[in-house]
C-alpha cells in the first residue's frame, strides 16, 4: 500500500486526514487556531514490531504535534511510535 516509506520496528506512517475548517456561517478557519490537539490518520505501513493491533488501512486518533511530520506530494504523512496512538476508529467519514 505504501509507496515511498515503510513503517520499521514499532513505527507506523499515516496520512493525515484532512479536516474541515470551515464554520457553519463559511469562515474559514486557519490550522493554528483550531483548539482541537487530536488529528486524524489513515494507516499506511507499520513496523514488523507493531502486531496486528493496527493495520494498513485503519483510521488513528493521535495528538496533533505528535510524531514526526513528513512531507510527500503535497500531503502530510506521520511517523508515529505505536505508544503515540490514542485509539482506533471503527466508523470515520473522510473529507472527499
Amino acid at each position: 500500500m505504501s509507496e515511498f516509506i515503510q513503517g520499521v520496528n514499532d513505527k507506523i506512517i499515516a496520512k493525515v486526514l484532512e479536516q474541515d475548517n470551515k464554520t457553519e456561517g463559511g469562515i474559514i478557519v486557519p490550522d493554528n487556531a483550531i483548539k482541537e490537539p487530536q488529528i486524524y490518520c489513515k494507516v499506511i505501513s507499520v513496523g514488523e514490531l507493531v502486531g496486528e493491533t493496527v493495520k494498513p488501512g485503519d483510521t488513528l486518533l493521535c495528538h496533533r504535534n505528535g510524531g514526526m511530520d513528513i512531507m510527500y506530494k503535497r500531503s502530510i504523512y506521520k511517523v508515529l511510535k505505536y505508544d503515540e496512538i490514542y485509539g482506533l476508529l471503527k466508523e470515520f467519514n473522510e473529507k472527499a
